[in-house]
């Protein structure tokens, strides 16, 4: 049988609790909160993630400046090594030649003028000169013979000339000597 209410709305019933609504509705709640929640927490994750690939892009690009400013102090570095080489060398070879020059010039006589010097590699020398005669050619070759820094002294030639001092002709005698140098060690 169907039960009829009669009754006006005021005097009706009051439905009880539906518990399982009561759930549902509370599950609908709580889907958009987390799903509201969920959204909000990966946007700001985004955002951070952005603000973080900013910050790494900015300090990438200053380290690539970095990075350039070395290579170019490397390269300076490695030109200035370079240059500082062959100040060394200059250095080096210069005491080599003031010695070798020295050594010349010891050897030398005040009659004897030196008008070229060449010396090669493996120690050996050659030079020209001038002087009055040749007897003082004998006595400089003895005395470049006599000295332990030249070996295998050897006269290429003598050529005589005339040269004018003041207002007259002197007679010079000019001459080319070949040999060995043997430098003294230097401690």
């Amino acid at each position: 049988m169907t039960k009829i209410n009669l009754l006006p709305i005021e005097y009706k019933e009051k439905e009880k609790f539906n518990i399982r609504r009561f759930f549902i509705l509370l599950f609908v709640v709580l889907l958009v909160l987390g799903t509201a929640y969920l959204y909000y927490y990966l946007e700001l994750q985004i955002d951070y993630k952005e603000q973080k690939l900013k910050t790494i892009k900015a300090e990438l690009a200053a380290l690539e400046n970095i990075i350039k400013e070395v290579k170019n102090l490397e390269k300076d570095k490695k030109m200035v090594e370079e240059r500082i080489q062959v100040i060394e060398d200059l250095i080096k070879n210069q005491s080599r030649l003031s010695r070798i020059l020295g050594e010349y010039s010891a050897s030398l006589l005040n009659e004897v003028w030196i008008n070229d010097l060449s010396l090669s590699a493996n120690q050996t020398f050659d030079f020209t000169a001038d002087t009055y005669n040749n007897y003082l050619i004998a006595k400089y070759m003895v005395a470049l013979k006599d000295d332990p820094t030249f070996d295998n002294i050897e006269l290429a030639y003598v050529r005589k000339n005339k040269a004018k001092e003041e207002d007259r002709d002197i007679e010079i005698v000019n001459f080319k000597l070949s040999g060995i140098f043997i430098p003294k060690r230097v401690e």
